[in-house]
């Protein structure tokens, strides 16, 4: 994961992404070099769950940058 965070509360899953300008401008190129991944799970993710079935999820925040 590259600046994701997340956490269950309650029965919310809560997912945080850092989108300031520091961030952007740190973001590594996409595979396609189109745009930059501010945020990524690089796949899905596990989440905890207190029911029987299991439960995940994927994420990816991206951007245009001027070079």
């Amino acid at each position: 994961m590259h600046n994701v965070a997340h956490e269950v509360k309650g029965d919310k899953l809560v997912i945080t992404v850092d989108i300031g300008q520091q961030s952007i401008q740190a973001a590594p190129p996409s595979a396609s070099g189109k745009t930059y991944l501010v945020g990524t799970t690089g796949g899905s993710v596990s989440v905890p769950s207190k029911h029987a079935f299991s439960l995940s999820f994927a994420i990816n925040v991206m951007c245009k940058r001027a070079q």
